[in-house]
């Protein structure tokens, strides 16, 4: 098959590509013009092809639609210099471009797979994410995801199975965990950053951080949340040290994350089964990170030390796989030791079978 990819060249997509490459399909590489930085990536590859466009124009995105069999959508504004008109115009019109291309010139299309994420769960009414049970697909309704990335790419979800049912497009989502690509795991001085005290240090001595400034209104004047900030910030020493995060009750942080790896293998299946079609997965791998099992291994493997501090973010859940296992035979592989294992040898300058984020809307 010909396979239109966006975003091809970022974390998820060139390790999809590869797969996808291994599979002998052929591969168009649709890549946004300022992330001149990861232009190249696919280079290397033959049967790539690379294509320059900007989702929000109507003429690029029928120029990388036309004569494919199926389109991999996992582009979108992330973690770049964006604000929020520019979120709906790349997340929200550019997945409509998208589909409408493929609607009126892709009579023949096999499948649009559309890279959705666990954000829609999340509910901007709630200091966090706090999941007694594994969260199911159907569990999504009702909520109002934060703006402005979480939002757009539920409201982008909605479009393709709009399409799907009205139009009869082949759309199906994939809801991704949070992803983890080992280059990016640890920091430069070859530290876990989701576990150090200096980061949740920077979070919250920061009032214009993401978790300040998407606080609930109710949370920000509430005393447990004042004095689980104090507390914390009046906590660092300038020594670095790990930390085992609490949520507010009391419970360690528990995290369903994703190897990269895990990922591209999930997304390669919804081209194989047509039992796709139609359908919202959970995708996400076999890391469940539990602080509390974690930490202290960490503290021996880095000979550091540890404290334990409660925060008033919520962080313990787990996606529940069922649907995707058993309509597509997923199995995730990558688990927190392989993860830091593939880390640490990408730090070594080892090669690996991850191919790397790189610097996003760098210089080419």
């Amino acid at each position: 098959m010909k396979i239109l990819v966006t975003g091809a060249t970022g974390r998820i997509g060139a390790n999809l590509v590869t797969r996808l490459l291994d599979a002998g399909h052929s591969i168009r590489s649709f890549v946004y013009p300022p992330d001149a930085s990861r232009a190249g990536k696919l280079d290397a590859y033959s049967g790539v092809e690379t294509v320059f466009g900007d989702l929000r124009n109507p003429e690029d995105v029928a120029k990388a639609v036309a004569g494919v069999d199926a389109i991999y959508h996992l582009a979108a504004a992330f973690q770049g210099p964006f604000d929020n008109r520019q979120y709906l115009d790349i997340n929200v019109m550019g997945t409509l471009n998208m589909l409408e291309s493929a609607r009126e010139s892709s009579p023949d299309l096999q499948r649009f797979v559309y890279a959705s994420t666990e954000g829609v769960y999340w509910d901007a009414r709630v200091n966090g994410r706090y999941f007694k049970e594994p969260i199911s697909e159907d569990m999504a309704a009702g909520n109002y995801p934060n703006m402005a990335y979480l939002l757009t790419k539920w409201l982008g979800e909605e479009l393709a199975m709009t399409y799907h049912h009205q139009y009869g497009l082949p759309c199906c989502a994939m809801r991704f965990s949070t992803v983890i690509e080992p280059s990016e795991f640890l920091n430069e001085a070859g530290l876990p950053a989701h576990f150090l005290y200096s980061a949740a240090y920077a979070t919250y001595s920061d009032p214009d951080s993401y978790q300040m400034t998407n606080m609930p209104p109710k949370e920000i004047d509430d005393a447990d949340v004042q004095a689980m900030i104090e507390k914390l910030v009046a906590g660092w020493d300038g020594e670095e040290k790990l930390l085992l995060s609490l949520n507010p009750d009391g419970a360690p942080y528990r995290q369903h994350f994703a190897d990269v790896r895990d990922i591209a293998d999930g997304l390669a299946l919804a081209i194989q089964h047509d039992e796709a079609v139609g359908e919202v997965f959970n995708l996400a791998g076999a890391a469940i990170f539990d602080w509390a099992e974690i930490v202290p291994g960490l503290s021996e493997r880095f000979n550091m030390p540890y404290v334990e501090a409660r925060l008033p973010f919520a962080n313990y859940f787990e996606l529940d796989l069922s649907k995707i296992k058993t309509l597509l035979g997923f199995q995730p592989r990558y688990d927190f030791d392989s993860i830091l294992t593939t880390a640490e040898a990408i730090r070594r300058g080892e090669t690996t079978d991850v191919l790397p984020t790189g610097v996003m809307f760098g210089e080419a």
